[in-house]
């Protein structure tokens, strides 16, 4: 694993200070294994999460994306004066960051997209940029679009699948059989795939790629946080907002995606007053207005409904139904050009997501509530 994936950062005085959380599962030992074999300093640990509980104690919620799951993590770290909380979920396949606030003492929990986003530059970072058109990313079609425009610009290989590590572990096996250089694959879902150590997401590589990178800029005088600012200053803001309705009846669902649909290969071309340039249906449509022959490039369902509009401003919005929970699922990201303040492309979506939300789903006439 090192020789895949470290670089050999060091960590000097300035580098961060590390406090972990295995969220009650079983990460802690292998992360301080693949800490010792990136040469990495000892973390501190949340002792109150550290051995498996299968009944989860201190969290409503073992998933370190839920809200307020990393709280005691947090509130543990400012105690020790930690920099950072690295965590995992029980089984340690994903991984979870936040990055103290200077100055106020609060928390930055970066989301699986921004995670995404750093990882990807990281592990692209290190290769001449004569060997970059051999190598490849990958995301589910439902994460940022920023790893994309980082490919895109560097002269890489980029492509989406299904979300799911089944439909990306396959695919970047699949590549590296054709010849590329697979480097990094993720979900927005804290799922990441660093190098070819194993063709699936894993938190406990994750973790020590994500507090090596971290290293490097602390040694350098900026944090995580600030890495990430201006990688948006260089690639464009990407701002998202995801959520969900709870939708307890399926043919409701069908309905709502069968009402974008006005005939054979012909769909509605605005939503919300917002102008759409580009539809791909992958449920029972199977459509992609952007491909020849208007046929999709991935799988394609008919009993599990995703459709995603591209829209003229940049924003592109994807809908779906969960397979597992009672859930109309949906991804909303705009795209900001480099150099746009991010608040300025944040306002945008803020005013954006409401209309077409009213327009697409209709959430009040249809009986539908999101989360708390």
């Amino acid at each position: 694993m090192v020789k895949q994936l470290a670089r050999g950062i060091k960590s000097g005085s300035s580098g961060p200070k590390v406090l972990y959380t295995a969220m009650h599962g079983v990460g802690l030992p292998w992360v301080k294994q693949s800490f010792n074999m990136f040469n990495l300093p000892p973390f501190d640990v949340e002792p109150s999460q550290a051995d498996p509980d299968p009944t989860f104690s201190t969290v409503g919620f073992p998933n370190p994306e839920e809200k307020g799951a990393l709280d005691r993590a947090m509130a543990t770290a400012l105690t020790l004066k930690a920099d950072l909380v690295i965590a995992n979920d029980p089984d340690a396949d994903r991984l979870a960051v936040a990055e103290v606030a200077p100055g106020d003492g609060g928390w930055r929990v970066l989301n699986g997209n921004e995670i995404g986003a750093l990882l990807a530059h990281w592990m692209l970072e290190p290769i001449q940029s004569e060997h970059r058109s051999k190598v490849a990313m990958l995301a589910s079609t439902v994460s940022s679009k920023m790893v994309r425009a980082i490919a895109e610009k560097e002269n890489c290989k980029f492509e989406e699948t299904l979300t799911g590590f089944k439909w990306l572990g396959r695919r970047a096996d699949e590549l590296r059989a054709e010849g590329w250089n697979v480097v990094f694959a993720f979900e927005e879902a804290i799922g990441f795939m660093c190098g070819n150590v194993v063709s699936d997401k894993d938190g406990v590589s994750a973790a020590a790629v994500f507090t090596e990178m971290a290293t490097h800029y602390y040694n350098q005088g900026r944090t995580v946080s600030q890495q990430l600012d201006q990688l948006s200053d260089q690639y464009g803001q990407f701002v998202s907002n995801n959520s969900y309705f709870f939708c307890h009846n399926p043919e409701l669902a069908k309905s709502i995606v069968a009402s974008w649909r006005l005939g054979d290969n012909q769909y509605i071309s605005e939503a919300g007053g917002y102008k759409i340039i580009a539809v791909r249906d992958l449920g029972i449509g199977a459509y992609d207005s952007t491909t020849p022959d208007l046929k999709p490039t991935l799988p394609t369902s008919t009993s599990s409904p995703m459709v995603t509009f591209s829209f003229e401003n940049g924003t592109v919005a994807t809908f779906r139904t969960s397979g597992t929970e009672p859930k109309f699922k949906y991804y909303i990201e705009m795209a900001g050009k480099p150099g746009v303040p991010r608040e300025q492309v944040q306002a945008e979506l803020d005013e954006m997501v409401p209309k077409l939300l009213e327009a697409l789903i209709q959430p009040s006439k249809n009986g539908l509530t999101g989360p708390n």
